[in-house]
């Protein structure tokens, strides 16, 4: 795989309202769409499009089992710019679970056929995280993770 694939999910909505009469999205006066009144399940959509186009591709070339389980680990974390790792289950919604906050998020990933990386955007993370890294963990590291 030569592409690289960059896709996105966010706890903010980002539904905008169409119009299906004309096959568009509805602007405002500035050109820009106007964000609809509920939610059309962006959040689902955006998870199946990164599982399905990133996860699954890379759990398949990396030889990845459902029991295995993937270290998350990056720097940049936090208002205080702290390193930090995780451990999770290989899916999408353990995966996010892990680096989802309690507030507005935005998550960025980016598969380039091998390494599959993700930034996290928030409030107190207005430049985003560094680059946190996903990767088969080691035996040593869910073991010392089990123990916290």
């Amino acid at each position: 795989m030569s592409e690289v694939l960059e896709y996105e999910v966010s706890n903010n909505c980002r539904c905008t309202q169409f119009d299906y009469e004309n096959d568009c999205e509805v602007l405002d006066d500035k050109g820009n769409p106007v964000p609809s009144d509920w939610c059309n399940g962006c959040w689902q959509d955006d998870m199946s499009n990164i599982d399905y186009d990133m996860l699954v591709p890379w759990i398949q070339a990396n030889g990845i089992e459902e029991t295995d389980c993937l270290y998350i680990g990056g720097d940049g974390i936090g208002w205080q710019r702290r390193s930090g790792w995780t451990i999770s289950a290989p899916t999408i919604d353990d995966i996010v679970d892990k680096l989802s906050l309690n507030g507005d998020f935005t998550l960025y990933f980016k598969y380039d056929g091998k390494d599959l990386t993700v930034r996290r955007s928030s409030h107190d993370e207005p430049t985003g995280t560094g680059v946190m890294v996903i990767r088969i963990a080691t035996e040593d590291e869910v073991e010392e993770w089990r123990n916290r």
